[in-house]
């Protein structure tokens, strides 16, 4: 398509940027052109310009990793991680995908790297049930790689998340390039600034985990996509295909960018004129668009080294809905499985195309990315009821009722238990997303998004910068309604991480505006801009380093009882270390219970030399499920409550059941979590006020003999 011809909608745009020469003054000679300085003299005052706003993105960019890089030596590996950084070594280490490819590989690849060149115990790992299944177990391996890299497992994870913060300077650059592109520079170092001073992004920035990678690398394709809709042509095309598939590789969800970007190259067509024939728009762009498709298709492939391209379409075994249908008959002999989701879903669906003539068909993507994706999907829609119910029916021999129960026209799903504002269910809320936002972005930085919000609406703008608009505000639009309509994963802000830098970039329109009053309003506003800026920035430094754990003032902080939210949001499991020095501090001789919402075993620092005396505190008798082997010679929780010092992560205070490992010092027969709970088994600390917080995610009790007391009803049998 073909630009637009400058006019009035141009003229407009410009007049609301800042200009880059003062205005004409009686000072100015009068030899020297009406215009301003000549042009002589103007072009080393935008030298210097150029200069010093390069200089505040370096500095703005070299501040956030600053930030990002101090933090993550405060913290311990999250949930995810522990997983996520083993699974990227046998990336490197084996040329194959089929690790945890519940997630595609870029990030973890990334992470992995410099882990891997440093040549953690690996080997060993590979002789180990956890690989050599059929279906290899990621959380296994990831407890058999910290069992054999014990000695140093703290610092290699610290290793492979220093490169992680790249990433989030990545995105930064690109917020404020095309904050810069639509609104001019200042606009774009407002958006920066809001970009570095986040504390989301500074949160799960130095993770080893892909929301912000996909966040950053997705909006980077975007932008060369939007440059692209600018400027068509064959170059253009290419570099956003290629950009494309590489953010494919970062995240499933960035599938929905095949979806919205044919919607932008429609706004475009339709809002801005050109004098080129419709057929010769359509044509090109369809062309083009082909290219798009073929080199992210090709980018994809070559992220997973072609491992299992062109294998037959009909030849995989599917479990999630979108990918596969009801077997003949209704129930089928599956094939063998020890992935509990597989387990109960494969006697009753089979793949889709299956049977049609799409069956011998070679998939064009590589294996593990489309099986991995599969996984996803399966998560997302959650375990049909009616597949459990009629799995119950036929391990209890009655094949009939079990095709009945399968071919219910029941939709309902069990999946995630999701917790908001003290409630804790089994079912999202439509809303969920929208009130982690109104919990976790700072004031400031929302009172900028709305004002830009409102400058949207009452200012008058021509066509072409419509379809600007458009482009920045369709991808946040689509993965909110996605999240909030089309999911029931209510556990954490992350998952729309990747609207931020849309929005940041949008609030860079206030700067031009601002830019354009007058007197005493130009002052006011610069000062409200400022203003909100700066608790921005107070917020973000208060939390520092536990970025993770941030709620904003209104919404109560991250130490409100009871917490607006749990998970990723406020406890990760990312302050066991921190744990671990306080005991060594203040009780060092006293053994502590301790409830642990994480995936790192706390007896690995006894394993490193530095002994940690704890137990698993008392739960109702009957509400702990061992998941040891039957000859592992376990502990398992106290028998009773006693007075002592206690510390349970706040998602365990609030009752989300998970896994735990067990204080054995019998580590090679027990050293993957032990035990496994329902909902609520750790909730009777509810009953007691935290003594103190370890970085506002793990609560520390010192119960009494009265304490005690207090919780014998809810203990007994």
């Amino acid at each position: 398509m073909a630009r637009k011809s400058r006019g009035a909608g141009d003229r407009r745009r410009e007049s609301d940027r800042p200009q880059t020469h003062p205005a004409p003054s009686p000072s100015i000679p009068p030899s020297e052109p009406p215009g301003g300085p000549s042009a002589p003299e103007a072009a080393p005052r935008d030298r210097r310009r150029r200069f010093w706003i390069g200089l505040a993105v370096v500095a703005l960019s070299g501040v956030h990793l600053a930030l990002a890089e101090r933090s993550l030596f405060s913290e311990n590996p999250t949930v995810d991680e522990v997983v996520h950084m083993p699974a990227g070594l046998t990336y490197w280490d084996r040329q194959t995908f089929r690790l945890y490819r519940h997630n595609p590989p870029l990030v973890k690849m990334v992470a992995a790297l410099p882990v891997w060149l440093a040549g953690p115990v690996l080997e060993p790992l590979y002789q180990r049930r956890a690989w050599t299944d059929r279906e290899p177990a990621q959380l296994n391996f990831s407890q058999d790689f910290a069992y054999a890299n014990a000695d140093r497992y703290f610092e290699l994870f610290d290793l492979a998340r220093m490169v992680m913060p790249l990433f989030s300077v990545l995105g930064g650059l690109v917020v404020f390039a095309w904050s810069a592109r639509l609104y001019g520079a200042t606009a774009g170092l407002l958006s920066l600034t809001l970009w570095a001073f986040c504390p989301n992004i500074l949160a799960h920035g130095r993770l080893i985990t892909s929301d912000v990678g996909s966040s950053a690398v997705g909006v980077a394709a975007t932008f060369l996509f939007w440059l692209y809709l600018r400027r068509p042509g064959w170059g253009g095309a290419a570099a956003a295909g290629v950009a494309l598939g590489v953010a494919q590789l970062t995240k499933f969800s960035m599938l929905l960018l095949y979806f919205v970007w044919p919607f932008l190259w429609l706004v475009r067509l339709a809002l801005v004129p050109s004098s080129e024939s419709w057929g010769r728009k359509l044509g090109r762009g369809l062309a083009h668009g082909l290219l798009v498709v073929a080199l992210s298709i090709l980018t994809i492939d070559v992220g997973y080294l072609f491992e299992g391209v062109g294998k037959p379409l009909g030849s995989f075994e599917f479990a999630s809905g979108s990918l596969t249908k009801p077997p003949p008959g209704g129930i089928r002999t599956p094939p063998p499985s020890d992935n509990p989701l597989y387990f109960i879903q494969w006697p009753f669906v089979q793949n889709r195309f299956r049977g049609t003539i799409l069956e011998k068909l070679p998939a064009p993507l590589p294996e593990h990315y489309l099986l991995g994706f599969d996984e996803q999907k399966l998560e997302a829609d959650g375990i049909p009821l009616r597949l459990d119910r009629a799995f119950a029916a036929l391990k209890a021999g009655d094949v009939e009722a079990a095709r009945v129960e399968a071919a219910s026209s029941d939709r309902s799903s069990a999946g995630y238990s999701v917790y908001l504002n003290g409630e804790l269910r089994g079912t999202g809320w439509w809303y969920y997303y929208l009130a982690t936002l109104a919990y976790k972005v700072p004031e400031g930085t929302w009172l900028l998004v709305l004002g830009s919000i409102v400058l949207l609406v009452v200012r008058r703008r021509s066509r072409e910068e419509w379809a600007d608009e458009i482009a920045l505000w369709t991808v946040p639009s689509v993965i909110l309604f996605a999240m909030s309509f089309l999911t029931d994963i209510n556990i954490g802000l992350r998952y729309i991480l990747a609207v931020f830098p849309y929005l940041y970039v949008q609030a860079g329109k206030l700067a031009p505006w601002i830019e354009a009053l007058s007197g005493r309003a130009r002052t006011a506003g610069r000062a409200a801009v400022l203003g909100a800026l700066g608790l921005t920035i107070a917020a973000t430094a208060a939390i520092h380093p536990h970025y993770l754990s941030y709620f904003n003032v209104v919404s109560g902080g991250p130490d409100r009882t009871p917490a607006r939210l749990i998970d990723s949001n406020l406890d990760w499991g990312q302050d066991l270390v921190n744990l671990r020095e306080w005991c060594r501090e203040n009780i060092p001789d006293e053994p502590i219970g301790l409830a642990y919402f994480g995936q790192i075993n706390p007896s690995l620092f006894t394993m490193r030399g530095d002994r940690f005396d704890w137990f698993l505190p008392p739960v109702r008798p009957g509400s702990l499920i061992r998941m040891a082997a039957p000859a592992a010679r376990l502990v398992g929780p106290a028998g009773e409550l006693t007075p002592g010092w206690y510390a349970v992560s706040a998602t365990l205070v609030y009752g989300l059941k998970w896994r735990f490992y067990d204080p054995t010092t019998f580590y090679q027969e027990a050293w993957a979590p032990s035990w496994r709970s329902d909902n609520d088994v750790y909730g009777y600390f509810r009953l007691f006020q935290p003594d103190r917080r370890i970085g506002h995610s793990i609560y520390l009790y010192h119960l009494t003999a009265e304490d005690v007391a207090r919780a014998a009803s809810v203990l007994k049998p």
